[in-house]
């Protein structure tokens, strides 16, 4: 294990969202389907309004539980959304420090995630995603990590919209 490696070099470059307006349904959806432990909740405009962890999921079952079990017909009231769950306060971290320095943060604040945010205009938007699973990664091996952080080989932009609408490469 590095001591000199930065949170930039561990980081998972691209962070799963979720509009607010989302039932909880499909937020858990989102993140089983794309092996996320977490997600950024954004508003209309795509301003990171929030965070959802697995916990928060697990919070919100129980809400849902109880209130099933409090009433002998379906949820009272409207089903939950991303915006009644979420933790509006997103832990945020500088991608230039050390990460011995994140998994302290991380330690002292109580999250199991810490997201880097490209701010401008008076907006903020989730660029990446540091999670405890990535300091597990970490001391399992450079081998556990090579895909990862700033310098991760990653698909051109072309290549992302043909994958994403399952158009093939053209010859």
């Amino acid at each position: 294990m590095s001591d000199s490696l930065l949170v930039r070099d561990v980081m998972r470059i691209g962070v799963p969202t979720c509009k607010e307006s989302d039932p909880i349904e499909k937020v858990a959806a989102l993140m089983l389907d794309q092996a996320a432990t977490a997600l950024i909740v954004l508003d209309e405009e795509a301003d990171a309004r929030g965070w959802i962890s697995e916990a928060r999921l697990a919070q919100a079952y129980l809400q849902v539980a109880q209130s099933s079990a409090a009433s002998a017909t379906s949820r009272a009231g409207s089903p939950l959304t991303a915006a009644d769950i979420m933790d509006e306060d997103v832990p945020e971290v500088p991608c230039d420090i050390p990460l011995q320095s994140a998994a302290q943060l991380m330690a002292d604040m109580g999250v199991d995630h810490l997201f880097f945010l490209h701010h401008a205009a008076g907006r903020a938007w989730p660029a990446s995603v540091l999670s405890l699973r990535d300091l597990v990664r970490v001391l399992a091996g450079p081998a556990y990590i090579k895909d990862q952080g700033a310098a991760a080989p990653r698909l051109s932009p072309l290549d992302l919209f043909r994958q994403r609408y399952g158009l093939s490469a053209r010859r």
